[in-house]
């Protein structure tokens, strides 16, 4: 099944030329599930070309912490080693993004770029300025809501009553299930190796203690999802708002750094219910 043309949508023309695509990645942080991952892979075999992901560092990000920090590096390197399976080299980066990606690109002969959809004023000022320094095609696809943005409404909705139906009229088209990432049939010509440590060593960040009740990573992400299907969703309305039980599902932090997808979540949820009905 290929991916929904209505997720992405182009945000420079470009130049076709030939070169490797490229999959930026920011806001989902997985390699399962994930639709910009996808749209990248369909691209670049419709172009007979290599596949890459890349991930740029900022060495700081809204007051983040070193405790969110290594949560996402320990993530990143988990998404690095499924990505090698799959003959798809992943480049992590440091840097401001709005000068290293255009920078990468333009020195590994880029033939076009994909990105993750963000509503972020930072990102969103990376996306632009990204997009005013390079001269290929350019798309940006929504994988994080299971309408994409652009779709679910064209205005700036102000209550949730008036978006509702607009996103329920659309989730027969969207809430499907996700087809699987391929072994890329056109392999990078050379290994990668990324410096972790270096990259590590160049966030500017307060130190905090490393996180203990939530192991990183889209593994882990899933495991926390099927535990929380198979023991709490059946009381969830009636215990996730009482503070003394073990009512809430843990995946806000795998949502928030994109180790699991929403949609993945409403997939399973869904057929739980369906599947414990009488």
């Amino acid at each position: 099944m290929p991916v929904n043309p209505k997720r992405a949508r182009l945000l420079v023309r470009g130049r076709e030329r030939d070169g490797a695509v490229f999959y930026w990645m920011s806001r989902e942080q997985r390699v399962a599930d994930n639709w910009a991952l996808l749209f990248a892979q369909e691209l670049a075999i419709k172009k007979r070309s290599s596949l890459a992901v890349l991930f740029c560092i900022a060495p700081q990000f809204l007051g983040a912490t070193s405790t969110q920090y290594k949560f996402m590096l320990k993530g990143l390197e988990e998404v690095e080693a499924a990505l090698k399976k799959l003959n798809i080299p992943f480049f992590l980066l440091s840097g401001d993004p709005a000068e290293e990606i255009p920078s990468f690109l333009q020195s590994h002969e880029a033939g076009a770029l994909v990105s993750d959809f963000s509503p972020l004023k930072l990102k969103m000022s990376w996306q632009r300025s990204v997009a005013q320094k390079i001269d290929i095609p350019y798309y940006e696809v929504d994988g994080h809501n299971i309408v994409p943005c652009w779709q679910a409404s064209a205005k700036q909705e102000w209550a949730a009553y008036s978006i509702r139906p607009k996103i329920h009229r659309l989730l027969d088209e969207y809430l499907v299930d996700f087809p699987a990432l391929k072994p890329h049939p056109f392999p990078w010509p050379e290994g990668v190796e990324n410096d972790w440590q270096a990259r590590e060593s160049a966030i500017h960040c307060d130190r905090m203690p490393d996180l203990i009740w939530a192991k990183p990573g889209e593994k882990a992400a899933l495991r926390q999802l099927e535990e929380f299907i198979d023991q709490r969703l059946v009381r969830y309305q009636a215990d996730r708002n009482n503070p003394v039980l073990n009512g809430q599902s843990g995946l806000s932090i795998y949502l928030h750094f994109g180790q699991i997808s929403a949609q993945r979540v409403a997939l399973m949820a869904l057929s739980s219910t369906i599947d414990s009905s009488p």
